[in-house]
This record gives C-alpha cells, sequence and structure tokens, in this order.
C-alpha cells in the first residue's frame, strides 16, 4: 500500500504493470483492449465477459486460448 508507482521507472513487474493497464481501461470505460500473453488466463476469462473488443497478442497459442477467443489472426513475415 505505500509503494509509490512509477510506471516510467518500470519499479513494477510486467505482470503488475498489465494489471495496472488493465484497470485503468475499466475505469475509463475503453472500448479496446490489447493484451499480451503475460495475462493469466483466469484474467482472460473475466475480462471476456465484459462489452470490449479484446486484441490478445501471443507468440505461443495453445488449445486453451483457441477455445476463448473467437478469432485468430497470424502475422508473418515475409522477407
Amino acid at each position: 500500500m505505500n509503494t509509490y508507482i512509477n510506471l516510467d521507472q518500470l519499479n513494477l513487474s510486467g505482470g503488475q504493470r498489465q494489471k495496472i493497464v488493465l484497470a485503468r481501461t475499466k475505469v475509463y470505460g475503453s472500448k479496446l483492449l490489447l493484451i499480451d500473453e503475460k495475462a493469466t488466463l483466469k484474467i482472460l476469462n473475466n475480462i471476456l465477459q465484459g462489452p470490449e473488443t479484446i486484441v490478445f497478442i501471443a507468440h505461443n497459442w495453445s488449445k486453451e486460448l483457441h477455445d476463448i477467443f473467437d478469432r485468430e489472426i497470424y502475422l508473418q513475415d515475409n522477407k
């Protein structure tokens, strides 16, 4: 409770920063959430119950993730 949070100086873990970003989107009523693979399935299942559009970015796509999302979009480098 007494920890000063400074997102610019990164005195929080990646997971902690992501939870703060998620809380901000809920507070400000954002319609779009960009989430990376650090989010846990518990967090994902919770936010997927809301009205927001979720864009989930992952390097390792699992069957569990496949089962909870509507669509998959694959990007590849065509060099």
